[in-house]
């Protein structure tokens, strides 16, 4: 039986309590999600949530899209991007490589080029100077005219005394002074070249030759002049025999008698 009501102001008895405790759990029971509103809404902090996760999965999808289109910029194989770190290392090690490979071809090319235009330049200098002493030879064996500085002598022989020997000096004295080229009237004067016959019959390699005697050499003029001029030398022996010379210095002293191949 329940008692009387209870008057204002009396605690609640304990029954009491545990009827409160149980419609809580009740009440609990009909409503397992708290954040959802009566009314049938989703809360502020669910919505919250849902729109977390639409924006993380957006996020991943951009930059994935992202990453494979830097893949594809760079040239970057696709493969390497999953690859571990140790195979990567071992990559870059072989790209190193081979890179230090290209780098010592490039310059072993470059070396055999320098040393083919070096090869070049030596070849190129020694054919000219092959070139400059075969002509020096043609002009000292007569096989070809030359032209040039040297001197021009007349050796007048009134009294037909000059000596083959006198003649011979003229043109040994002239060598030694430094001549290049000599001709005695007309014939070319070689390393064999020899004078002979008597005064006033004299003959140059077999070519008879008379006076005036004009000699032409081409040289230093001022060192030719001087050897026929030496105290006791050619004009010397010339006068003494009765004869004159005169020597004349020039820029352009044209030999043009040449030798054939068979030295006639």
């Amino acid at each position: 039986m329940s008692g009387p009501p209870s008057e204002p102001g009396e605690s609640v008895a304990p029954e009491d309590e545990a009827t409160a405790g149980t419609s809580a759990d009740e009440a609990g029971a009909a409503d397992p999600d708290p954040e959802v509103s009566t009314s049938g809404g989703a809360s502020p902090a669910r919505s919250g949530r849902r729109g977390t996760a639409l924006a993380t999965g957006a996020l991943a999808i951009i930059l994935g899209f992202g990453l494979t289109v830097q893949i594809r910029n760079t040239g970057v194989p696709a493969e390497l991007v999953g690859a571990r770190e140790d195979d990567l290392v071992l990559i870059l090690d072989d790209l190193d490589s081979r890179e230090d490979e290209l780098r010592e071809q490039i310059a072993e090319r470059r070396q055999a080029l320098e040393e083919l235009g070096s090869g070049q330049q030596v070849s190129g200098r020694a054919l000219t100077e092959a070139q400059e002493r075969a002509d020096a030879i043609a002009v000292l064996n007569g096989s070809v005219p030359a032209r040039g500085p040297g001197l021009r002598v007349t050796v007048q022989d009134p009294e037909s005394a000059v000596t083959a020997g006198i003649l011979l000096d003229a043109i040994q004295e002239l060598r030694g002074a430094g001549a290049e080229a000599i001709q005695v009237d007309g014939v070319r004067i070689v390393v064999s070249s020899y004078v002979d016959g008597d005064p006033g019959e004299l003959v140059v390699d077999g070519v008879p030759i008379s006076a005036p005697y004009d000699i032409r050499a081409i040289g230093p003029s001022d060192d030719l002049d001087v050897a026929l001029n030496v105290s006791g030398g050619v004009i010397a022996d010339v006068a003494r025999f009765g004869g004159t010379t005169r020597v004349v210095q020039s820029e352009d002293v044209a030999v043009d008698a040449i030798r054939s191949a068979t030295g006639d």
